[in-house]
């Protein structure tokens, strides 16, 4: 079932973003990447946990997803693990819904909406919405089709998943974990043959075959 193949992937592409408002919007076709150095600094002199999910967030909007998943990590042992990601998505939704609302054009207010919404509700309905409009706005960066792709795949919707894998695969052949989830999609539906070339192309990236075969972590 394509829910238990949005599950299996969850530790390689969806990050968790539930960061406080940006002070500066983000728009379609920028790089998030000149955010980095004053968001590392401002993380080491506050051990702040919202400084530390809207880092998380541009390692991922970035495909920097080993910086992404370390930085996952450290959240988590500063709220207290996944039991308390619900909470801080709830206080979250408010503020970014209200600044989607002022500045429709915020990307990166929108990946917060999207990813907090996922968190604090069950049917995800908003967070697709999100990505959909995410991904019109910015449709030439591969992860923003990886996350939509995610989010199909969790309604069991094969056709649109492979779609959007196949389109974040096209936008960025050195995605790894791209080829990863799209060998997975192509499995599901019975495309064993182009599966296999997938997983060779991912099986390329040692952290992905690691962890696919004996589960390291990054």
């Amino acid at each position: 079932m394509l829910r238990s193949v949005a599950t299996t992937v969850t530790s390689v592409l969806v990050a968790v973003a539930l960061a406080a408002v940006p002070a500066r919007a983000q728009r379609a076709g920028q790089s998030w990447r000149p955010l980095l150095p004053g968001l590392k600094a401002e993380l080491a002199a506050k051990h702040d946990p919202e400084v530390a999910l809207r880092l998380a967030m541009v390692y991922a909007h970035e495909g920097m997803l080993i910086d992404w998943w370390h930085t996952l990590k450290q959240i988590d042992q500063m709220i207290g693990g996944d039991a308390h990601r619900e909470g801080i998505a709830r206080r979250v939704l408010p503020k970014a819904t209200a600044q989607v609302q002022r500045d429709p054009g915020d990307l990166l207010a929108r990946y917060e909406l999207a990813f907090a919404s996922w968190f604090a509700e069950s049917d995800r309905h908003t967070a697709l919405r999100q990505f959909l409009e995410i991904t019109r706005q910015e449709p030439r960066n591969a992860m923003n089709h990886g996350y939509l792709g995610y989010l199909y795949a969790d309604r069991e919707d094969a056709k649109d998943t492979v779609a959007q894998w196949e389109e974040g695969v096209r936008l960025d052949p050195n995605n790894n974990a791209m080829h990863y989830l799209l060998g997975l999609a192509y499995s599901h539906v019975g495309r064993s043959r182009d599966a296999a070339v997938q997983f060779a192309m991912a099986y390329r990236d040692r952290t992905v075959y690691n962890y696919v075969t004996r589960g390291e972590l990054p």
